[in-house]
C-alpha cells in the first residue's frame, strides 16, 4: 500500500509524527524504554536485524540467554552483524571474523594487530527483559528507571500478575504510530469499527456485545498521560489510558471476563509501526479452559490467511470485505488496521473535524505537544509514576 508523505506541520518542532534520528519526537521517544521483540521470538544463540524509528540495529541473544542490541554493521566493512555467529555473549562478523563483546569492544580480529583491537568497537544499547518482552533504550546517557508494570496494574487495573490467563502479542500496522496511539482514547469508534468482531452470532472471540454502543466519556488528565473513562451507571466501566509518549493501558469486558492490556506503539519508520502488548484475561477456570482450547486451534485458523496487514490491504483495495475474515483470530486488529491504514496522515490542517466524542484525543494531542515542547527546551523526561 502506498502512503503519501505527510505535509509539513505548522510547527515542525512540535510534530509527534516524525520519529527518525534527530527529530524532536524521535529524540523524545528514544528517551524512554521501547519494546522491540517478544522474548519467544529470539531463541538463544540467534541474531536478527531490527528497525526502530527509522534506524537499523542488530538484536541477538547470547547462548546464556541475555539479549543484546548493537549498531547494524561491523565497523570493518559494514557487513550486517545480524548475519554473524553468536559466541557466548559475543557476536562474530561473518565476513572477516571480527568478534565483539557485550560491551561493544572488539575481542578478536583474525590477522590484525593488537592496536586495532584497542580502537575498534561497536555501539551497544541497554536492554531489559520483563513480562516476556525485550526492551531497549536508544537515547543518550543513562536509561530511566524501568516502569513497574505490575504496580501500575495493581493501582490502576485489576492486578495483571494474578490473572489466570497471561499472554504477549505483537502485530505490524502500515500507518504512522501516532494514529494508533490516539486510537486508544477513541472509545467512540468501538461501536462501529468493531461491530462485526463483537457479534457472537458471527464470531467466536471478540469484545463483549455490551460495548457496542455510543458512549460518552470523562477525560482525566494524569501526570503521565490522558485517561478516558466511559460514563455509565455501572461499577466497571471501560477505561483506556495513554501513558506518554506511546504506551497504553486498557480495561475492557470480553465474553469470558475482563481483558487488561499494556501495549506500546513503536515506530518502525514514519509509515509503519509495531504494537507489542502484554495481556491478562481476568476470568474463571472455565473461561481459562475455553481460552486455552481456542489457542490450540488458533495457529490453524491463522494459517488460512496472509498477515493481518495484507488482509487489511486487500480490503482497502476493494478485493475483500471484513466478512471474508469473520473467523480470523485477529479480526479485531484487522478492523483497526482497515480504519487506521485508510486514514493516511492526520496532521494536515483543515482536513479533520474533531467533535464532542474526540475530546480525549484532543487532550492527548495538546499534552503530547506540550511535553514535547518542554523536552525540546531542555526539560528531562524524568521518572513517571507508572
Amino acid at each position: 500500500m502506498t502512503i503519501t508523505a505527510p505535509p509539513a506541520p505548522a510547527n515542525a518542532a512540535l510534530s509527534p509524527f516524525e520519529t527518525g534520528p534527530g527529530t524532536p519526537a524521535g529524540r523524545y521517544l528514544r528517551s524512554f524504554w521501547q519494546p522491540i521483540r517478544l522474548s519467544t521470538d529470539l531463541p538463544a544463540g540467534t541474531a536478527t536485524p531490527i528497525k526502530v524509528m527509522g534506524e537499523r540495529f542488530t538484536l541477538y541473544r547470547g547462548t546464556g540467554g541475555k539479549a543484546h542490541v548493537t549498531q547494524p554493521g561491523c565497523p570493518h566493512r559494514q557487513t550486517m552483524l545480524s548475519l554473524g555467529n553468536v559466541e557466548g555473549d559475543s557476536l562474530r562478523c561473518m565476513f572477516h571474523g571480527w568478534r565483539f563483546g557485550e560491551d561493544g569492544r572488539c575481542e578478536e580480529a583474525p590477522g590484525q594487530g593488537p592496536t586495532l583491537l584497542e580502537r575498534q568497537r561497536v555501539r551497544v544499547y541497554p536492554t531489559h527483559e520483563a513480562y516476556g518482552v525485550i526492551f531497549a533504550y536508544f537515547g543518550e546517557g543513562e536509561p530511566p528507571r524501568f516502569h513497574d508494570i505490575a504496580a501500575f496494574s495493581k493501582k490502576h487495573g485489576r492486578d495483571m500478575t494474578s490473572a489466570l490467563v497471561q499472554d504477549t502479542g505483537t502485530y505490524k500496522r502500515g500507518c504512522n504510530y501516532y494514529i494508533n496511539v490516539e486510537n486508544a482514547l477513541d472509545l467512540a469508534h468501538v461501536a462501529y469499527t468493531h461491530k462485526l468482531s463483537s457479534d457472537p452470532s458471527i464470531t467466536e472471540v471478540g469484545f463483549d456485545p455490551g460495548v457496542i454502543r455510543v458512549r460518552d466519556v470523562t477525560v482525566e488528565r494524569m501526570d503521565f498521560g490522558i485517561r478516558a473513562v466511559e460514563v455509565e451507571h455501572e461499577s466497571d466501566p471501560v477505561i483506556s489510558t495513554v501513558m506518554l509518549p506511546n504506551a497504553m493501558h486498557l480495561l475492557v469486558p470480553q465474553r469470558d471476563g475482563w481483558l487488561e492490556q499494556v501495549a506500546w506503539r513503536v515506530p518502525v519508520d514514519d509509515e509503519s509501526h509495531y504494537s507489542i502488548q502484554i495481556t491478562a484475561m481476568h476470568t474463571d477456570e472455565a473461561g481459562k479452559e475455553r481460552f486455552e482450547a481456542y489457542q490450540a486451534r488458533k495457529a490453524d485458523l491463522i494459517a488460512k490467511y496472509p498477515s493481518t496487514d495484507e488482509c487489511a490491504t486487500a480490503i482497502l483495495r476493494g478485493e475483500k470485505t471484513l466478512f471474508d475474515f469473520a473467523d480470523h483470530p485477529d479480526l479485531v486488529n484487522i478492523e483497526d488496521h482497515v480504519a487506521q491504514m485508510g486514514m493516511q496522515w492526520i496532521d494536515e490542517p483543515g482536513k479533520e473535524n474533531l467533535a464532542q466524542s474526540d475530546k480525549a484525543v484532543l487532550q492527548l494531542r495538546r499534552m503530547f505537544v506540550s511535553r514535547l515542547g518542554d523536552f525540546v527546551a531542555g526539560t528531562p523526561v524524568g521518572d513517571s509514576d507508572w
